[in-house]
């Protein structure tokens, strides 16, 4: 009896990058970074070292110049990852159906016990073949399949997957601080004082503050102040403002200071909260070349630099109304709710002067101003600090992710469906795809490309509201929670409605109130009427200049 089938014909398609940053080519790139970072650091590159190359990575010397030129040009990662022409490597001649099916099975039985092999993944397969009536994959063609499958750690439970992640990284244990920008940390804290909203003057909460410190300098690269939890759109938005140019924004916020500091890291030294592990922090370090250095878990003293001066900003902070910490009764003061003046915007302001203050004041460590250790530095180099090529582009490589199929009516995301005309050539049933959204507003999503360059899609439905991920995950727990998000009148009186139901805590009510108010104005704050006078923390010291900074050992 002939089993055979007429052969699936091959679907071309435009040149792939790998999407997944633990996957072997991903990794692959990483190290073929690191071999070029330390040929190209103290010379030009040689056809002794060419040639030791091209033994190293298996190919070519003309290959090797080809990835040199590649690099010197782009820069990072992006020019070292290979594009693959045609269908992907083991996967382009079975149906999508027989795919998901081989998938989703061996899943299922390594989320059980990652000690499953094809012995009784292999039989599965076939039942389930047999009760969709399709023709059941050779054995040989299923074990070529968990190969490739074994590889991805997402198909094995959070503890297995970590430990194939932790193999697959490079490790660095130690790190030396010799110029500026060499190494940055980054870390959050939520601020000591309660804030209120500007047009109800209710108390919201303790807004969370997340700041960039240059290890070399002591210079502060860059801050977010905002209301939400730690998460990756902070680190993303905090980056963004380290690595920019600071003085349009100074000037749009009424502000005459000089805040210099600006450029990519060369290494970010986070702790091991869940944001600076996420896929979105990872592959945006990886894809902006920027190496990642993890301290030990609970062991804060590896971050002292960051941790002191947010300590430091946070004495500070304590002098302002709504304070909610007691230096001096070392406990929180009564009613401190009660006594808060500040909004969020009028606090950021308070921190950008203060920030100015510290740059200008002699470092205990340093013996000068933090200011003038940057400036010194630069003046020695030949070129300035490095910006990305794309300042937007490099927000987006941060923002969280999703991964999606691209299908016949679009991309769906939290229920929410996107699509425009230029999803036509996107259309690829078999393949998931990386789709960036900004939290604050879900109005669009960003497809990466193929180039990392990033296609805007809009809500299939135009008249939908505009909704942040918080509001849409309120509407379903709420009571009026719907299940069809796409009528737009229903979803507009679901949103109306969880603002008019009660909650456990004001305090919540009256944040939430805000955060929505606060995010639907991001993009007007450029024309918004901002302070030009900061407020002077005048309850304990009329003179601000002469509290202390002191700042790291």
């Amino acid at each position: 009896m002939n089993r055979s089938r007429p052969r699936q014909p091959a679907v071309t398609r435009s040149p792939e990058i790998p999407e997944d940053i633990d996957s072997p080519d991903w990794q692959k790139a990483l190290h073929q970074v690191a071999d070029l970072k330390a040929a190209l650091s103290s010379n030009e590159l040689t056809a002794e070292i060419a040639e030791e190359l091209a033994k190293r990575w298996g190919t070519s010397v003309r290959t090797v110049w080809r990835r040199v030129k590649a690099f010197r040009k782009e820069g990072g990662l992006r020019a070292l990852l290979q594009r693959r022409r045609g269908p992907n490597a083991g996967v382009g001649k079975l149906r999508s159906e027989l795919e998901a099916i081989i998938a989703d099975t061996a899943r299922s039985w390594w989320k059980l016990s990652e000690n499953a092999t094809s012995a009784e993944i292999y039989p599965a397969i076939i039942r389930e073949c047999a009760a969709r009536n399709i023709a059941r994959p050779s054995r040989a063609t299923v074990v070529r399949r968990l190969s490739v499958l074994r590889k991805d750690p997402n198909n094995f439970s959070p503890a297995v997957g970590a430990k194939l992640r932790d193999r697959s990284r490079l490790v660095k244990a130690s790190y030396e601080v010799a110029r500026a920008l060499s190494v940055v940390q980054v870390d959050h804290t939520v601020a000591d004082v309660f804030i209120v909203d500007p047009a109800s003057r209710n108390c919201i909460g303790r807004p969370t503050l997340t700041i960039a410190v240059d290890v070399a300098t002591r210079c502060i690269c860059g801050i977010c102040l905002s209301l939400e939890s730690p998460s990756a759109l902070q680190v993303a938005l905090c980056l963004e403002n380290a690595v920019s140019p600071k003085e349009v924004w100074l000037d749009e916020l009424g502000l005459d200071l000089e805040w210099p500091v600006h450029g990519l890291p060369d290494a970010l030294h986070t702790d091991n909260g869940r944001e600076f592990h996420s896929a979105a922090f990872r592959r945006g370090c990886d894809l902006n070349n920027i190496d990642t250095i993890y301290r030990p878990p609970a062991t804060p003293r590896f971050g002292g630099h960051v941790e002191r001066l947010i300590g430091t900003l946070m004495r500070r902070v304590r002098l302002l109304p709504g304070s909610t910490y007691s230096d001096f009764l070392q406990a929180r003061p009564k009613a401190a709710e009660k006594a808060a003046k500040l909004t969020l915007n009028e606090l950021g302001i308070f921190l950008l002067e203060d920030i100015n203050r510290y740059h200008r004041k002699a470092h205990r460590t340093l013996g000068i101003p933090p200011l003038s250790a940057w400036e010194r530095y630069w003046e020695k180099e030949a070129i300035g600090p490095l910006l990305p090529k794309d300042l937007s582009r490099f927000r987006l490589d941060f923002l969280p992710l999703q991964r999606r199929v691209v299908g016949r009516e679009g991309i769906e995301l939290f229920g929410l469906k996107y699509s425009s005309g230029a999803l036509a050539q996107e259309v690829d049933l078999g393949r998931k795809r990386v789709v960036r959204f900004d939290p604050r507003d879900l109005a669009q999503v960003y497809l990466e490309q193929s180039n990392f360059q990033h296609l805007v899609i809009p809500l299939r439905d135009p008249s939908s509201p505009r909704l942040s991920l918080w509001e849409l995950k309120a509407i379903k727990r709420s009571r009026a929670g719907i299940q069809n998000l796409d009528d737009p009148t229903i979803l507009l009186r679901a949103l109306e409605q969880i603002g008019e139901e009660g909650t456990a805590s004001r305090l919540r009510a009256n944040r939430r109130s805000a955060r929505r108010d606060a995010w639907r104005a991001v993009e007007q704050i450029a024309n918004a009427e901002m302070p030009t006078k900061s407020l002077q923390p005048s309850l304990i010291s009329q003179d601000v200049d002469s509290l202390p900074w002191e700042v790291l050992e």
